[in-house]
C-alpha cells in the first residue's frame, strides 16, 4: 500500500450545483484530513450547459474549469497535488462516468462530448493512451452497468453517504471482469469528507503520473472509509 492518500472524486460549489464546499474550503479540509491531492471531478452534463444558457464551448470549458483553478491556488499554498478530471454523463441515459488524464485541448476538440454515446466517445479516446474512463457508483439506483469492454474500470467503492451505491456488487463485477478500480468520496458537502481515496506509493503532480499510478492499483490500495490510514 502506498503512503500518499489522494482523493479522486470530488466536487466544487464553483461548479457542479450539487456541490456546497468552495474549492478552496474542499483543498483546506483533505489537507487537514492528511490527504496529499485532490482530482477534481465536476459534473460535466445537461444540466451543467443549460444553467450556462447561450455560451461559446470555449466558455463553457472556461467555466467549467474554475474550481479546479481556484482549487490548484489553494493546493500551492498548502503542497497539495490538485488535478482535474470529468464526471460525464451522456445524455442517452442516467450513467456517470469519471474522466482522467484529458488534456484540456482534447476537451476543447469534442464540442458538446455528452451528446455522443458511451460508445463513440470511447471511439474518440481509445488513440489517447493517457485517458482512462471509470464508470461511477454503477449499480446506484438510475444507472445501469455499462459494458464491461468498453469502459476501463468501475468506481468500486462510492463513499458518499446519501445513495446507496451497492459498492459490493461493483467490486464482484470488477473483479470477474478484470477491470480496474477505484474509491472515491463523491464529494459534495463537508460530511462527504474523507469516506474514500486511494493511497499511491508516490506523488503525482501531472495527469499522466496520476493514470499511470491508477493502471497499477490493487485492493489494498482502495480508501474504503473514512479514517483509514496509507503507508
Amino acid at each position: 500500500m502506498g503512503k500518499y492518500k489522494y482523493e479522486i472524486h470530488a466536487h466544487t460549489r464553483e461548479v457542479s450545483s450539487c456541490g456546497h464546499v468552495p474549492a478552496a474550503e474542499a483543498v483546506r479540509m483533505y489537507h487537514d484530513a492528511g490527504y496529499r491531492g485532490i482530482v477534481f471531478t465536476d459534473h460535466f452534463n445537461q444540466e451543467y450547459f443549460d444553467r450556462l444558457g447561450e455560451r461559446s464551448w470555449d466558455e463553457i470549458i472556461d467555466l467549467y474549469l474554475e474550481g479546479y483553478r481556484a482549487a490548484a491556488g489553494a493546493g500551492r499554498a498548502l503542497d497539495m497535488d490538485i488535478l482535474w478530471g470529468l464526471e460525464l454523463r451522456f445524455t442517452e441515459n442516467g450513467n456517470d462516468y469519471l474522466v482522467y488524464g484529458m488534456e484540456e485541448s482534447f476537451l476543447r476538440s469534442i464540442p458538446f462530448a455528452n451528446r455522443l454515446t458511451i460508445g463513440e466517445f470511447m471511439e474518440l479516446v481509445a488513440p489517447e493512451e493517457g485517458i482512462l474512463v471509470f464508470q461511477a457508483h454503477p449499480f446506484r439506483d438510475g444507472c445501469s452497468l455499462a459494458d464491461p469492454l468498453v469502459v476501463h474500470g468501475l468506481e468500486v467503492h462510492n463513499g458518499n453517504p446519501r445513495h446507496d451505491s451497492r459498492n459490493e456488487r461493483a467490486a464482484e463485477t470488477a473483479r470477474r471482469e478484470g477491470l480496474l478500480i477505484l474509491s472515491g468520496s463523491d464529494f459534495h458537502r463537508p460530511g462527504d469528507l474523507a469516506t474514500g481515496g486511494i493511497c499511491l506509493p508516490r506523488r503525482v503532480r501531472t495527469a499522466g503520473e496520476f493514470v499511470e499510478q491508477v493502471r497499477r492499483l490493487d485492493w489494498d490500495s482502495l480508501i474504503l472509509k473514512e479514517g483509514s490510514l496509507c503507508g
